[in-house]
């Protein structure tokens, strides 16, 4: 069960889940998909034996009041409102109908639905469990009551699930030391990427680049960070750099203003992703808050284009700062990083050499088969504590 339908994979949420769901196919499951949206396209889906969606849920949040409202609740906000009951209602009869054994939610959105379904009748498991995406990069007194409320959260959820599955170490520690649920197990099945032959014609150096779809509201966010604090830097240090994002468009509203900025442009979703992220000068990852280890990280090691990035956006990977990828967290020095990958011929080679090997240990197939041996482990332990 997905909040957005996983075809085409379009994002890194979308790659996850349906890679995961190839995984699970290929050892012989029957995989049913319920989205909370429709499909963008008619499929074929060969992973899937069937598809179901609804088209009553909606991630608008609502009026001003109902959403200040919703502050004093004990539950985090986003998920107080986005709640419908009678989206529960309609999973719990696909589930039935179709008969399944496990309900696999992915990301917390689902994970809220399919920890309400009827206890024992299902196996419930809960991917991308990234409880980083709800910390603040700024230590408040709200901030500290939103994480509060956060783990408060959690606690319920996966109390009442069979199996919760973390996207990197250091968050699955942090929900077992700071969360502490009782009854869940937990592991990692960390994020993949395929490592494929290098783009061989020169790459444009002059092109700074960042992937992810602008709907999506923390990219934007990321953007316009980078457009406003470190942009200007770099266009002082080479008039001729160019930025390009490639991903879903924002409205035409947001479109206008962002490419109004001199040497910017959006690319929308490229036909040759592959050639795209090859062929550029650097990827630049400016995050300053998230969950989950970055999946456009890997993709841009495995493709050899050089990476910049704050330290939340390598948050989860396990990388070398200064041999496989570039770490800064002030504007200027995030300016200085790209302008060095710019025009420094030996440390662009040992970014692109050194991000492949690091690129080799994330593979889609190995989590793919960590991921099927977690759902394993749950049939069998159900199977064991039902009586013979």
């Amino acid at each position: 069960m997905t909040p957005w339908f996983p075809y085409p994979a379009t994002n890194g949420a979308r790659v996850r889940s349906s890679k995961l769901l190839a995984g699970l196919a290929a050892a012989g499951h029957r995989c049913h998909l319920f989205a909370f949206e429709p499909p963008a396209g008619q499929g074929p889906y060969p992973d899937l034996a069937s598809v179901a969606f609804t088209s009553s849920w909606s991630s608008r949040w609502p009026g001003r009041v109902k959403s200040t409202l919703a502050l004093l609740a004990r539950s985090p906000r986003y998920f107080r409102l986005i709640y419908q009951k009678s989206l529960l209602e309609e999973i719990r009869r696909v589930a039935q109908e179709r008969r399944v054994d496990a309900v696999i939610a992915y990301e917390l959105a689902a994970g809220d639905y399919v920890s309400r379904l009827d206890d024992g009748r299902f196996i419930k498991i809960l991917d991308g469990c990234e409880p980083f995406a709800f910390q603040s990069p700024v230590d408040t007194i709200r901030s500290q009551a939103r994480i509060w409320k956060f783990k408060h959260f959690l606690r319920q959820m996966l109390n009442r699930v069979d199996a919760y599955v973390a996207v990197s170490d250091a968050e699955l520690r942090w929900i077992r030391e700071e969360v502490g649920p009782q009854r869940a197990w937990g592991c990692t099945v960390p994020n993949g990427a395929e490592l494929s032959a290098p783009f061989e014609g020169p790459a444009d150096r002059s092109r700074v680049i960042y992937t992810g779809s602008l709907t999506y509201r923390a990219n934007l966010e990321t953007v316009d960070y980078f457009l406003a604090q470190i942009w200007p830097s770099i266009l002082k240090g080479q008039p001729g750099a160019r930025f390009v994002n490639t991903g879903q468009l924002p409205d035409p509203q947001t479109v206008r203003r962002l490419q109004a900025v001199p040497g910017v442009s959006l690319a929308g979703l490229v036909s040759d992703y592959e050639r795209f992220v090859g062929s550029s000068g650097v990827l630049a990852v400016p995050l300053l808050r998230g969950g989950g280890t970055r999946i456009k990280v890997l993709e841009a090691f495995a493709l050899g284009c050089p990476v910049v990035a704050t330290s939340k956006a390598v948050e989860g990977l396990n990388v070398c700062a200064g041999s496989d990828v570039l770490v800064a967290d002030t504007p200027a020095a995030f300016a200085a990083a790209i302008l060095s990958v710019m025009t420094d011929d030996r440390l662009h080679r040992r970014l692109v050499d050194n991000a492949r090997l690091t690129a080799a240990r994330y593979s889609w197939t190995s989590a793919q088969q960590t991921f099927v041996e977690a759902v394993g482990r749950c049939v069998e332990q159900r199977a064991f504590l039902q009586p013979a």
